[in-house]
């Protein structure tokens, strides 16, 4: 009975334990079962990832290609035509300007001599008046005006004329003092040539060497027969010039010789105002002339009794440029030599004048 009992208690408590091991075993399964499942999903997903990734990618790579080609088949891009990208269309002489273009390679020129151009386009204005500047570039060519402003307006007047006016006019402005429109000057002792003829050759001389170094240059005449009172003359100047220089020659005892310069003081009734920058000018002028010509320098004088000077609302001088009464001082003045170096002395009074 015991026996029966205690066998019947061991299998019950078997059998216990044989469905614990039974759940246990089976639960391990479902676990098991549901990290594979995880695991094939998750790789599913890297691999569709993956997989997308790639087709984009495909995608966008052929559409690149795709897009490049059709541009290239489709549409041409045109280069811009030759510019310019730096221009200047006023310079005045003396001064310098870089012209530029929106391509490199450019040939630059010039179409006369009032200005040059270097390789680079580095633009410097010569004399007064107008240029064209040219940019050249295989078969473009483009061009462009450009007008060079004097550095100044230089008034000349060439002294007397080939004959005498001996009407008379007032001295200065609402004068009642009167002297002859225009005296008939001096001559040559030595070479015969007239004060006239002598004033209007280094005039004209003086006026080429004056635009070669970028003035604008204005005459009261430029020949000999005429008629032209200094009143007149001085008008004339007046109008345009920044400064007037009338030229003339002395004349008196042999013995006499070199150059002077006259301007009027500051009690003179009409110009006065004016005659520190006239002695400036006049000052400037005797000493340039004197050293490039070697003719003696007799230095400045006032006169306040001179008509072209009285009329004058511009600094203005009168240069006797030397003795035509002297034999030494007349052959060199009418000499072609003896004038080149009288322009140039009176141009580099002025540049010394205006500070160039």
């Amino acid at each position: 009975m015991e026996r029966r009992f205690f066998d019947k208690k061991c299998l019950r408590l078997f059998t216990l334990i044989a469905a614990v091991a039974l759940l246990f075993i089976l639960t391990g399964l479902n676990i098991y079962a549901d990290d594979g499942n995880e695991g094939t999903a998750s790789e599913i997903s890297q691999d569709q990832d993956s997989q997308g990734a790639g087709q984009v990618s495909d995608g966008e790579s052929s559409g690149e290609g795709s897009g490049e080609e059709a541009l290239a088949d489709d549409e041409t891009i045109d280069e811009p035509p030759l510019q310019f990208v730096s221009v200047k269309k006023k310079i005045k002489a003396g001064k310098t300007f870089k012209f530029k273009a929106n391509k490199e390679g450019v040939t630059w020129s010039v179409s006369n001599g009032k200005a040059s151009i270097g390789k680079k386009g580095k633009f410097t204005a010569k004399k007064y008046g107008k240029v064209k500047v040219t940019a050249t570039l295989g078969d473009e060519k483009i061009s462009i005006k450009v007008k060079i402003l004097p550095k100044k307006v230089i008034g000349i007047d060439p002294g007397h004329q080939s004959r005498a006016n001996l009407s008379t006019e007032p001295i200065g402005p609402g004068s009642s003092t009167k002297k002859t429109c225009v005296s008939g000057g001096t001559r040559g002792t030595a070479t015969g040539k007239y004060e006239y003829q002598l004033t209007l050759e280094v005039g004209k001389k003086l006026k080429k060497e004056l635009i070669s170094r970028g003035y604008k240059v204005v005459m009261t005449r430029t020949k000999n027969d005429v008629n032209i009172t200094n009143r007149e003359r001085a008008l004339k100047l007046n109008k345009d010039c920044d400064v007037a220089v009338r030229l003339h020659a002395d004349g008196g005892a042999s013995g006499a010789k070199g150059a002077s310069v006259l301007y009027p003081s500051s009690s003179n009734a009409y110009i006065g105002k004016l005659s520190k920058k006239c002695k400036k000018l006049s000052s400037s002028l005797i000493s340039a002339y004197c050293d490039a010509t070697n003719i003696s320098n007799r230095g400045l004088f006032v006169r306040n009794d001179l008509t072209g000077t009285n009329w004058s609302t511009i600094p203005v001088a009168l240069i006797e440029m030397g003795f035509m009464t002297n034999s030494s001082d007349d052959r060199y003045m009418a000499s072609s030599k003896g004038q080149k170096k009288m322009a140039e002395g009176l141009a580099d009074g002025l540049d010394a004048y205006f500070g160039y």
